[in-house]
């Protein structure tokens, strides 16, 4: 089923891609759109700058997000339910506003800190350039922190001591036992981590196109955007796709020949253990302000510079620094009376629970086939289930558009839940299998020996060794939905807005200070949504 609903929109696509096919007039087959992507003279520049954006915003924020996951599950720091709570409030910020607010932030003519310098230290050097690939790499670096904690949290979570233990007592020091012994027992999760990244930042739209493009850095998912929303043509933007699918199946053969050991990398065994705590010492306070900065680099500066924006007639950095005296709710009004933000608000927040939910439950089951069933051909579906990630989510969209145009699914919320579903699924399964390797395979063979069925050595065996990593997945899928605009964008209808895509239009017609408004309101929501569901439901990340 979840397979079906895979490759169906992804076949429609390819098919298009050789066709010169507009939406209702078929002309017939055709290899022009391939002609003409690969003889385009940009092709190389733009490859060579996707991978350089992708792979330098995946390095950033993987490690960044395992050091954090270290520091909340294996570290004596002190405010545990803080330090826990911090590293996951940046991703409740939708991308675009991000964008916008570190361009504000970062700009090298109009931007707050070179102006700040300038006035105040007179540098008359503009040090800051949002639009540089530099910018690009630290904003979505600090957006793909989350992905890689939420990835590494269960990992050290459910870490059996016993190994460090021996290290000590063979006189190894702390530092070298972290090196040695913790970080390369988290490899298969963190490679899980590290090629989802870098394909969300070989696909990524918000920051190529509002900081790169500005700065003549063009990504090659511009291409494909370009094709589809400027020259609207399908055909041609699935060509470029390719090159997409190509790199993407690179980085899956690499991730596939890494971790093909992955046996050895097993820490949850039969014998019993009992996580420990290491105490750091004085390291521990180093370890909390470390914490605290991610979170004031991730949403609590982009948020007060939106704030501010938000209550200012417009944006210039006279009136910036001088807020106070040109503050307004007139933003905030006009926003909380416009026809489809409210209904757009109860839409994403209802179907986002139930894409989370389905979501996740498919790619534990799609992953427990793979890697603990001798179902013939499951590596087949390891393949079915990543398939969407090498496609950018608009072609997705159109793709599902194609397919359900004519029928009774046409402009309604299934089509979109089944957009967003798609381009989750990957997700779900890479966040699954980096779990399930950790697992080794003589619980299940212990179940087997004693006649369970394959049900329940699912529902009592390995799903329950599974809690952190459901719950982290839960968290993150109904987030990165609740704030999706790629795949929105094309689904959306008059009964069936979308949150994130009523902000996103604010900002096409320029209304950047609207935008800011519907993204604090969005935002603080999202936040006290998040709280109350970690207290009512005691959803827990660390110890």
């Amino acid at each position: 089923m979840a397979g079906s609903l895979i490759i169906a929109p992804i076949a429609i696509v390819l098919y298009r891609s050789f066709t010169t096919t507009r939406l209702g007039a078929a002309v017939g087959a055709t290899m022009e759109n391939y002609v003409r992507a690969l003889s385009d003279p940009q092709i190389v520049p733009m490859i060579n700058n996707s991978i350089v954006y992708a792979a330098g915003s995946a390095l950033l924020g993987t490690v960044l997000g395992a050091l954090l996951a270290w520091i909340v599950a294996r570290t004596n720091t002190p405010g545990k339910a803080l330090v826990e709570l911090m590293p996951l409030y940046p991703i409740l910020m939708p991308p675009i506003m991000k964008n916008i607010a570190w361009i504000l932030l970062l700009s090298p003519r109009s931007g707050i800190l070179n102006n700040f310098l300038q006035e105040n230290l007179g540098i008359e050097t503009q040090i800051f350039n949002a639009f540089s690939m530099s910018a690009m790499i630290w904003v979505f670096g600090l957006a793909c922190v989350p992905l890689g904690y939420l990835f590494l949290l269960p990992v050290f979570l459910s870490f059996d001591p016993s190994l460090e233990e021996s290290a000590y007592i063979a006189g190894s020091k702390p530092v070298r036992t972290l090196l040695r012994i913790t970080f390369p027992l988290a490899i298969p999760a963190f490679l899980s981590a590290f090629v989802l990244n870098f394909l969300r930042g070989l696909r990524s739209f918000e920051t190529p196109v509002l900081q790169g493009s500005p700065g003549g850095i063009h990504v090659f998912v511009s291409k494909v955007y370009d094709s589809m929303s400027i020259a609207f043509n399908p055909g041609l933007a699935t060509a470029y796709s390719a090159v997409l699918i190509a790199l993407s199946i690179l980085s899956l053969l690499l991730y596939v020949r890494t971790t093909r050991f992955s046996e050895r990398y097993a820490t949850i065994t039969g014998k019993g253990y009992k996580v420990k705590v290491i105490d750091i010492g004085g390291w521990k306070y180093v370890a909390f302000l470390a914490v605290f900065a991610y979170f004031l680099l991730g949403i609590a500066i982009p948020f007060v510079v939106l704030i501010v924006s938000s209550l200012i007639p417009y944006y210039d950095y006279e009136t910036f620094m001088k807020f106070p005296a040109n503050i307004s709710l007139a933003n905030y009004y006009r926003v909380m009376h416009h026809p489809s933000f409210v209904s757009g608000l109860y839409n994403s927040l209802g179907l986002s629970v139930v894409i989370a939910v389905v979501t996740v439950l498919a790619g534990i089951i799609m992953a427990f086939t793979i890697y603990r069933t001798k179902v013939y051909g499951s590596k087949v579906f390891e393949f079915i289930g990543t398939m969407p990630l090498a496609f950018p989510p608009l072609v997705l969209s159109l793709g599902l558009i194609l397919l359900v145009i004519g029928t009774p699914l046409y402009n309604t919320l299934w089509a979109l839940g089944a957009g967003l579903f798609v381009a989750y699924f990957p997700y779900a399964l890479r966040n699954a299998s980096g779990a399930i390797v950790n697992i080794h395979k003589e619980l299940d063979e212990a179940a087997w020996v004693h006649g369970a069925r394959w049900r329940h050595v699912f529902f009592q065996v390995t799903l329950p060794l599974l809690k952190p990593t459901v719950a982290g997945a839960l968290f993150y899928i109904f987030i990165e939905a609740i704030r999706n605009v790629d795949v929105a964008v094309l689904l959306v209808a008059p009964g069936t807005e979308y949150g994130p895509v009523t902000l996103f239009e604010y900002f096409r017609v320029g209304q950047w200070a609207e935008a800011a408004a519907g993204g604090v309101i969005y935002l603080i929501i999202l936040i006290l949504a998040v709280s109350i569901a970690k207290c009512v439901f005691k959803i827990k990340f660390s110890l």
